[in-house]
């Protein structure tokens, strides 16, 4: 079985160098970092784990939680993330409910993206006195603490002005979960724009960011006498769910109602008529979060996140 040594002999380099560029440590040049890297697969060596952590008092980890396993979005933000962090040498945790918070517990990873709303402030806190967090869901303030957020109130807010702005009236909203942070902040963002340009009355439908959510709301809104000219959805699996719906119903879209939503998923792409939406990059925010993670643990520099820009894309499912 070989040896750092032998990696070290192969590689031309003292043992000391080997060690520092198999442990993704940042003082070894890159074409050096390349040279053992290549002796280690050759020679088919693996640092041990557990010899590893007790030197560098790292795990090598970095840790993802998310509230669950449903929907398009947190795939997406999953693959830029994970993308980044192979490059760099990391390995990716991807944890929701309690064991999260085990894992936190027992600091069984270097740094934290959280986008779970159920693992509590306190237990953040207490791990970010010594390791990073970047938070995606909430305003939270500590050491460590950094924050990325889709501006969901400007966005939404900036889309339904324009939307009123073409001619529409009778608009109404339906939301996501009541506790969903995001689903507030775009409620604000809708109300805010109709306030701005005079609109008093709305309709507002409850849900809970689910397609089959959707699809009965759809079908209820088809058989109402007073039916909005406009429906915006809190997410694109809501949306979609009307839009099948109104399909089966045969309620012509946009001509009787338009219908938005909000994310940019590839299956808006596919929806007949496809989805007008709000589109938020989540592959490229994923690559954002974890280059900033991995350059913050190897050099320990502040950085700013560059957080993720929201684009409307008009489809064929509004005028």
């Amino acid at each position: 079985m070989a040896t750092i040594k032998d990696v070290a002999k192969k590689a031309g380099v003292s043992i000391s160098t080997a060690s520092y560029a198999l442990n993704n440590q940042p003082n070894v040049h890159s074409k050096t970092r390349e040279k053992i890297l290549a002796a280690a697969k050759e020679l088919n060596y693996y640092p041990n784990a557990s010899a590893r952590n007790l030197k560098t008092k790292r795990t090598g980890n970095i840790g993802f939680f998310i509230y669950g396993f449903d929907g398009p979005i947190f795939g997406d933000i999953l693959e830029g993330v994970n993308n980044e962090l192979q490059k760099k040498g990391f390995n990716i945790i991807v944890s929701s409910g309690e064991s999260s918070a085990v894992i936190l517990r027992e600091r069984q990873v270097d740094a934290a993206i959280v986008f779970d709303s159920n693992l509590t402030d306190d237990t953040l806190l207490n791990y970010s006195e010594k390791y990073p967090v970047i938070v995606l869901d909430r305003d939270l303030k500590g050491k460590n603490i950094y924050k990325s957020q889709v501006d969901n109130k400007k966005a939404v807010e900036r889309f339904i002005s324009e939307m009123v702005d073409k001619g529409y009236k009778k608009i109404a909203y339906l939301s996501g979960p009541k506790d969903s942070p995001s689903n507030l902040e775009r409620y604000k963002g809708f109300c805010n724009a109709l306030n701005e340009k005079g609109i008093k009355e709305f309709k507002h439908y409850e849900g809970d960011f689910t397609i089959g959510c959707g699809y009965e709301l759809g079908k209820r809104i088809a058989q109402e006498t007073e039916k909005p000219e406009f429906i915006y959805c809190a997410n694109d699996e809501s949306a979609v769910g009307v839009l099948q719906a109104f399909r089966e119903l045969n309620v012509r879209i946009p001509d009787e109602i338009s219908v938005a939503g909000f994310d940019g998923i590839m299956l808006g792409e596919y929806t007949i008529p496809n989805l007008t939406t709000i589109a938020i990059d989540y592959k490229d925010w994923g690559h954002n979060l974890a280059h900033f993670i991995t350059v913050l643990l190897n050099e320990n520099e502040v950085l700013e996140i560059k957080g993720p820009e929201a684009k409307v894309k008009f489809k064929e499912s509004t005028k």
